[in-house]
């Protein structure tokens, strides 16, 4: 099992993986999310995918599912989804709802060249 393969879960309302590289320069500008709270649910009624800086967490899905947070992780959690959280060390997060995303006919407006 590869280090990246190590994290990985994929169920029906959520995909779990250790962040690459790439996708740690991706989030530089997606919204920070802060908690200290120890539990709390919430209902999403759009996907989201977050990256953990620091923290941890568990998250119970409402069909029962498991997930673990902890730094380094990105999860994508899909609309329609309901999830108590419950937070052992205060957790931070980079965060981005998928209908705010630049689509792929942006592409060349998201890349900055450079001319020799």
């Amino acid at each position: 099992m590869t280090r990246l393969e190590e994290r990985r879960i994929d169920a029906p309302f959520f995909e779990r993986r250790k962040a690459t590289e790439d996708t740690k320069r991706k989030i530089a500008g997606w919204e920070i999310w802060e908690c200290a709270d120890p539990t709390f649910r919430h209902d999403y009624d759009r996907t989201v995918t977050l990256y953990v800086h620091e923290g941890a967490a568990v998250l119970t899905f409402a069909g029962g599912d498991i997930v673990d947070l902890q730094p380094g992780d990105t999860l994508t959690i899909r609309q329609g989804a309901s999830a108590t959280w419950a937070i052992s060390t205060p957790i931070r997060n980079s965060y981005q709802y998928h209908d705010t995303f630049q689509s792929a006919s942006n592409r060349t407006d998201q890349v900055s060249w450079q001319k020799d």
